[in-house]
């Protein structure tokens, strides 16, 4: 788990601890602030683990279903691997905030000499860098999350198939909001084909899930026709 904490406030702010651990009033609260952080990465991640949660229940749900007891095996291994993943985007919204951070820490450095501004334009964008990276492991881990899902949404039954359509869109949100995060940090690197290749690689991700989307929604359809 990630050992940075999550901060908000004015220049001097106070420290709180991980954002796991904190009430979703606080959350909320700290989200609508006039600060850097958090912000739509952030979020992203906690739709992400929402969406994430929410798959979950389906699969525990459709295990033990008559229909579903020679898929028993597929369920199974399906559930361990979202409460895996689950367990990897926990930290992620800490993560995001904690990298953007250091962004911030980068752009307040000194620029006086010229020494001090090659050193804060290094500094800059090796913290850039990491501010791309970190949405791009939640949007990584989206697209995993959703690839694990497909092979088993045909057990999904009718009074649960609400819960798996509002899984898939929260993790159509989380996909589209972290690929924005890359891109706007991308688009402050000077190492382009760097950046090109995070921005392409993001798009293709949130095509996936966009699909995977699709077809959750035409099941759902099916059940509720």
């Amino acid at each position: 788990m990630a050992t940075s904490h999550w901060q908000r406030g004015g220049p001097d702010r106070t420290l709180f601890g991980p954002m796991i651990d904190q009430s979703f009033s606080k959350i909320v609260d700290a989200i609508a602030q006039k600060t850097p952080t958090p912000g739509g990465g952030a979020a992203a991640a906690m739709a992400a683990t929402l969406g994430t949660a929410l798959f979950l229940m389906v699969v525990r749900f459709s295990r033990g279903k008559k229909a579903n007891l020679d898929r028993d095996a597929d369920l199974s291994r399906v559930e361990s691997t979202l409460q895996e993943h689950l367990l990897r985007l926990l930290p992620m919204a800490e993560r995001d905030c904690a990298s953007f951070d250091l962004v911030s820490r980068a752009y307040a450095m000194a620029k006086t000499t010229e020494q001090e501004q090659s050193m804060r334009n290094r500094a800059i964008q090796e913290a850039m860098i990491g501010a791309m990276i970190v949405p791009e492991e939640t949007l990584c881990m989206v697209r995993d999350v959703c690839v694990a899902m497909a092979g088993v949404i045909d057990c999904v039954g009718k009074n649960i198939c609400s819960d798996l359509a509002s899984g898939s869109s929260l993790l159509v949100a989380a996909g589209e909001g972290a690929q924005l995060n890359v891109r706007i940090n991308a688009a402050y690197l000077d190492d382009r084909d760097l950046a090109n290749g995070a921005a392409m690689r993001a798009k293709t991700l949130t095509a996936e899930i966009h699909q995977n989307h699709k077809v959750i929604g035409a099941r759902v359809e099916a059940l509720l026709a």
